[in-house]
């Protein structure tokens, strides 16, 4: 094919199917500074914090990122035709193991790739190229519907290939050698197993390169990845160094090297204490080698600097009801401490068991802004087992993505778009604009807008329906089909139903408090106080409150909101929810799982609230809504307890995908030991009331305008966005003021 006629394929692919995308849909791009000259990352310090931001790989190990992304999209064109989708794609993965330049830094004790931007991964334009293909084949009737939707800001749909997780425990006890010999204990002549095949032994490959390469470069450090580089090759890691080398790995063969994220790091200091152990009784290691490698093995994430945050779980129960934490999880939170870092994002299972020193640290942790979440045990084991899973497997439950969790067998949860409710309030206010639609009284209005938000709902799932029968047609999952023992066992793709339960999707609810807000709203405007026509409400929101600031002022100070714990507000969205998990989480997907109602919700407080018109609550057209299930930014007045007991006003059972809370808090009213005291008795207010998860901001707005007006001051400090931090000075101005906003209503 001529490069003009190429070029009109892909322009003609994307067209058709540009926002089915296999990523997350979300748009957001980080912007770094530009890295140093690489002659000046002459120190340990500089070159980890810059191994994953720019390539410094040793040229003639290999091709660079560019030429790799060029080659297997060539390679994958000319196989296509003849050879299983599966097989071209373990032949293109193959080609990235041996050919992808590589180092082995005295600096580091990790290796270095030449694929090393994530947002530019070689394989990812092959598998855009497929999806073109795919859709256009299977499902072309939806695509412009979807395109639409994600347009306006009804919803956000794309395809998820971010959250699949391995069995870390199991699949560390085997190694990649134990792995490839349980393939092949396994083994059936189908192309499932023979691409599988190939993927691992191009993983034996790239290990003895690594080796060779280690061996070369010399030095202390080097030479020890080499011989851990050997070991990984013949048997199972065998120290803590030896399973931290291999997760890193694993994550880097499955996100760089074929475009499927591995959102979790593991229940880490649970899998590392035992080889820990061992290392110090047989005189491996030392805790100032460990503190050391540990911190690499963090500074590997943070200079990735993925801006969603890179998930670790902490803690946990033993079958014997005693807390999982051990005396390595306080030196694991040292070192994270001291790092500071935005990512890796540590997820902190909390139950009556955790000690009293591990959840004091944590707690000032988060008072200090270090990116880490609280996990309500109690609330999660007892969702998994109101969904049917075995006591035992819910109580090993790790968590992943943004801070989703599951039974360890069931890593293969994808989250199935956004479903945004604010939209919904807008397009019935433009309907009564145009004369469409009118009810005679709130409870009209109401049942309305809930049956609207239900075939909204409805609608985003039958997309997925249709999407998750091709996820592997699009992207098999290699790394993660080699990890999965009922994959392995019955040739079926981690992509599609390859794990032997939970092959579940998630589907998200964007806005849930400013719909509310919106709701609560309307009943006063229209319907107690009769101030206007639903008609002409809709007219005043078409016109963004043109002429109507009187109001607009009044109803954004208005207390009747999400997050005040208002009787009817509570009630309202309690009904609101049961009607929506009703019609979402009582379906199954077609990946051999169900579907579960989320109240996360991402970036899509930004991304939709851009896309979505002004709303009867006050807020302006474009603006962002709430995060979560949490208050819009800045209208929760009432105090910390009335914001736990609107949370408590919903069935957290209805929400399997997961029920977040963010909350902010001054300063001044956490400091010091009461302080603590106080984080305490809120963390387990919520979790006894069965929030999954709750995350803190603790400023002042003085501080957060300095920081504004003084950037070079706070190039550290961190906020907590929507189940990750990101650092303050690379906020938008928009998302900075809301936070302030927050801040100075606290004060109130």
């Amino acid at each position: 094919m001529n490069k003009k006629n190429k070029n009109i394929l892909v322009i003609a692919l994307l067209a058709a199917f540009p926002a089915v995308s296999f990523a997350r849909g979300e748009g957001w791009v980080p912007k770094p500074p530009e890295p140093p000259p690489l002659s000046t990352l002459t120190n340990e310090a500089r070159y980890i914090e810059w191994k994953w931001r720019c390539d410094v790989t040793d040229r003639s190990t290999g091709i660079d990122n560019a030429t790799a992304c060029a080659d297997v999209l060539k390679l994958a064109g000319e196989l296509e035709p003849v050879e299983p989708w599966n097989v071209v794609k373990a032949r293109c993965f193959a080609y990235l193991c041996d050919n992808i330049a590589i180092d082995v830094s005295p600096y580091d004790w990790f290796p270095a790739f030449a694929c090393w931007d994530r947002y530019k991964r070689p394989l990812s334009s092959v598998i855009w190229r497929r999806n073109g293909k795919i859709g256009a084949q299977f499902y072309p009737s939806i695509g412009q519907e979807i395109n639409e939707g994600n347009r306006i800001g009804k919803w956000m749909v794309w395809k998820d290939f971010d959250h699949i997780i391995p069995e870390w425990d199991k699949v560390i006890s085997l190694g990649f050698p134990g792995m490839k010999k349980r393939l092949h204990d396994n083994w059936k002549d189908k192309p499932y197993y023979k691409a599988v095949g190939m993927a691992s032994d191009a993983i034996d490959r790239l290990l003895d390169r690594l080796a060779a390469q280690g061996e070369k470069r010399g030095g202390a450090r080097a030479v020890r990845q080499a011989e851990c580089f050997r070991r990984l090759k013949t048997s199972a890691p065998q120290t803590a160094y030896d399973v931290m080398q291999f997760i890193y790995l694993y994550f880097v063969l499955s996100e760089h090297f074929e475009a499927v994220q591995a959102r979790s790091l593991s229940i880490i200091d649970q899998t590392l204490w035992p080889y820990y152990k061992a290392d110090l009784a047989a005189g491996r290691t030392t805790e100032a080698e460990f503190r050391e490698q540990f911190k690499h093995f963090l500074w590997q994430w943070g200079s990735i600097d993925n801006y969603w945050g890179q998930p670790v779980t902490m803690g946990g129960t033993k079958a014997d009801g005693s807390t999982e934490y051990n005396p390595l999880s306080l030196i694991i939170l040292d070192v994270m401490d001291e790092c500071n870092l935005p990512s890796p994002k540590f997820h902190m299972k909390v139950a009556d068991n955790t000690p009293d020193a591990i959840l004091k640290k944590t707690l000032d942790m988060a008072r200090r802004h270090r990116s880490l979440s609280f996990i309500g045990e109690k609330s999660c084991r007892a969702l998994l087992e109101h969904r049917g899973y075995p006591a035992d497997e819910a109580r090993r439950f790790v968590t992943r993505g943004c801070y989703e969790f599951s039974t360890p067998e069931a890593g293969n949860g994808l989250e199935g778009g956004h479903v945004n409710l604010v939209k919904v309030v807008e397009l019935l206010l433009t309907d009564a604009k145009d004369g469409k639609f009118d009810a005679p009284d709130f409870a009209a209005f109401k049942k309305e807008y809930i049956a609207r938000a239900c075939a909204t709902a409805k609608c985003v799932g039958d997309f997925f329906y249709e999407f998750e029968k091709h996820l592997d047609d699009v992207n098999p999952a290699l790394v993660a089909s080699l990890a999965g023992e009922h994959s392995v066992k019955t040739g079926k793709d981690a992509m599609a139903n390859g794990t032997r339960t939970g092959n579940n999707t998630s589907t998200c609810l964007s806005g849930f408090g400013t719909a509310m807000d919106a709701l609560i709203a309307i009943k006063e405007i229209v319907y107690e106080k009769r101030e206007m026509s639903l008609r002409e409400l809709g007219s005043l929101m078409a016109d963004n409150w043109k002429g109507r600031d009187d109001l607009r002022l009044r109803m954004l100070a208005s207390k009747r909101k999400w997050g005040n714990n208002d009787i009817e507000v509570n009630r309202m969205a309690r009904e609101i929810s049961k009607s929506l998990s009703a019609v979402v989480n009582s379906r199954p997907n077609s990946r051999g799982g169900r579907f579960g109602m989320s109240g996360h919700n991402a970036r899509q407080f930004v991304v939709q609230g851009a896309r979505t018109g002004a709303t009867p609550d006050g807020r302006f057209k474009g603006e962002e809504f709430s995060k979560n299930l949490s208050p819009t930014m800045g209208v929760d007045t009432e105090g910390v307890t009335a914001l736990i007991n609107t949370l408590s006003a919903l069935d957290s059972m209805d929400f399997p995908g997961d029920f977040p809370l963010d909350v902010m808090l001054l300063p001044y009213t956490v400091s010091g030991d009461k302080g603590l005291e106080v984080m305490k008795v809120l963390i387990n207010r919520y979790f006894d009331n069965g929030g999954f998860v709750i995350q803190f901001n603790v400023f002042d707005a003085e501080e957060l305008r300095d920081a504004q007006k003084h950037p070079e001051k706070y190039e550290n400090l961190q906020v907590r966005v929507c189940g990750w931090n990101v650092r303050w000075n690379d906020l938008p101005r928009a998302e900075q003021d809301a936070y302030i906003r927050r801040a100075d209503n606290l004060m109130k």
